[in-house]
């Protein structure tokens, strides 16, 4: 199954838009090039293919429907699955 057709369910143990605003503020830190990038993951969220959630570091981790997940850090995304 191939990344456009996997099917669009909710994932376990994350919370859809549940981001608080300060902990992107913090990744973006007025750089435009990150503000971009985080409009374009948080209209994923907001359809529903991918759902992110705040560690206790306040690193984001952002889970596609298709089973990639990622850590958004300030200076690095690092892909962990």
């Amino acid at each position: 199954m191939g990344p456009r057709t996997a099917p669009n369910k909710r994932l376990d143990r994350c919370v859809r838009g549940g981001v608080a605003p300060d902990a992107t503020a913090v990744l973006m830190q007025s750089d435009p090039a990150k503000v971009a990038v985080m409009g374009y993951l948080r209209k994923l969220v907001a359809g529903g293919c991918a759902e992110w959630q705040t560690l206790d570091d306040g690193t984001i981790r952002l889970r596609l429907v298709t089973g990639e997940t990622y850590l958004l850090e300030p200076a690095t995304v690092t892909r962990i699955a």
